[in-house]
């Protein structure tokens, strides 16, 4: 694996692995029983915006940025509706709709309205494309790399969220976490984007 591919490993792993979102779902829905289908929604909608990503990088097509100023400010109002609302159960087990759990499509959802991932391919990602390369190798290597780190930190918090959940004091905690990470990250996510299309 060349340094360039490492670099993104590195930065991949950071990325996922600080609390977000899909994290927050992950770590809720993991308390009753084996999140596959959030773990699933989360690499898919990860997966979907790398290959948007790489095909703007690829087709040098340029966003423009209140485009995704707006973006921001409706995926942080998706994130705080989504925190308050699993805030407002007591037991958790409202953040179940129809099925157990979050579910593949609501996590789908959460994760293409993360404006960290959007904002990490569209900084980042030219930097791990050579122009001297096969474009088509590159792009399927970075999605590779992107979906086994992101498949077995998701399982790692899981598999962490489960061993937890035996100690009576944090389970509170637990039960509250996953709504407070989304509502604040919700909420930050529309300051900063009114504040990029106001300033």
């Amino acid at each position: 694996m060349s340094a360039r591919y490492l670099s993104f490993a590195t930065a991949v792993l950071f990325l996922i692995a600080s609390p977000g979102p899909i994290v927050a779902m992950v770590i809720a829905d993991a308390r009753r029983g084996w999140p596959g289908r959030v773990i699933a929604g989360g690499v898919v909608s990860a997966q979907i915006l790398l290959v948007c990503a790489l095909i703007a990088i690829d087709t040098t097509a340029h966003l423009n940025a209140s485009v995704l100023n707006w973006g921001q400010i409706l995926g942080g109002c998706y994130l705080a509706w989504l925190g308050r609302s699993g805030l407002n159960e007591s037991t958790g087990e409202s953040l179940q709709t129809g099925g157990r759990g979050y579910g593949f499509w609501k996590t789908m959802g959460v994760g293409l309205s993360n404006p960290k991932d959007i904002l990490f391919f569209l900084a980042f990602l030219p930097g791990f494309i050579s122009p001297n390369e096969p474009f088509t190798v590159q792009a399927a290597a970075l999605i590779l790399i992107w979906a086994a780190i992101d498949i077995s930190i998701l399982i790692a918090y899981s598999l962490l969220s489960r061993r937890l959940d035996r100690y009576r004091r944090l389970r509170r905690l637990l039960d509250c976490a996953p709504g407070i990470v989304l509502l604040a990250l919700g909420l930050l996510s529309f300051s900063l984007g009114v504040y990029r299309v106001f300033q």
